[in-house]
């Protein structure tokens, strides 16, 4: 029996890709403005991150990394530049991870909840479900997300990449059955991802797929677990 819902932020509740394109194409200029980095090491740390003039790609480094190992992927591609033309590197990576972190703040950034996901979360809270987050986002970033698109109240538990192991590590899981007095068996995670469904698996929950539409096919198609295009669908599907 389902008692608690765990479900991934970006790409489930909230919006991800022109939300993450908007704020690393800022975090692109503010390399240039700050640091005079050139255009062509700009354009390698774009590849890096999979960062296109006018989308991610879907295979982008930013859908599933948390923020020191995004900022580690732009020092190593830097680094090599670096050696490359003989290129004084002039940030460092906490000041990577601060630049993040500031965008990531800005109220300009376009937090958009997904379609349906207000009064999907309303209704589970109204059965009385335990719900939680878990994301490879800071704490501060995912609060102002959930502020910004007025779903943060719905939420019993917020696990973030402040304090735990990134998915599929169990901690994050670990954490929410705890606080919710709650066992793996009882706990639904919804997803968009095949790190996810891996997250699922290991803690030995039940699991079911949100199907991005920056994809051409799911990435559940394939797997043993069911996919839904809309987030409403998961209350018919598990009887909640």
């Amino acid at each position: 029996m389902i008692k608690g819902i765990l479900f991934d932020k970006d790409g489930t509740l909230l919006e991800f890709h022109s939300t993450m394109h908007h704020i690393y194409t800022i975090f692109f200029f503010c390399l240039k403005d700050r640091y005079s980095a050139p255009e062509l090491l700009l354009q390698q740390l774009k590849d890096a991150l999979g960062h296109l003039p006018d989308r991610l790609k879907s295979s982008s480094l930013l859908q599933f990394s948390t923020n020191p190992q995004i900022a580690e992927a732009l020092l190593e591609a830097s680094g090599k530049y670096a050696a490359k033309h003989q290129w004084q590197q002039p940030f460092s990576k906490t000041d990577l991870l601060e630049l993040i972190e500031e965008l990531s703040l800005s109220e300009n950034v376009p937090y958009t909840a997904l379609p349906d996901v207000p009064e999907t979360l309303r209704y589970l809270k109204i059965r009385d479900y335990k719900l939680g987050i878990a994301t490879a986002d800071t704490r501060t970033a995912t609060v102002a997300g959930l502020k910004k698109t007025e779903i943060f109240e719905y939420f019993d538990y917020l696990g973030t990449s402040d304090e735990s192991k990134p998915k599929p590590e169990t901690f994050l899981a670990d954490m929410f059955c705890s606080q919710c007095g709650i066992g793996p068996n009882e706990v639904l995670i919804v997803g968009d991802s095949k790190n996810d469904m891996l997250f699922a698996e290991n803690v030995g929950a039940y699991f079911i797929g949100i199907d991005t539409p920056y994809k051409n096919t799911s990435v559940f198609r394939n797997t043993e677990h069911r996919s839904v295009s809309n987030i409403n669908e998961i209350i018919d599907i598990f009887n909640l």
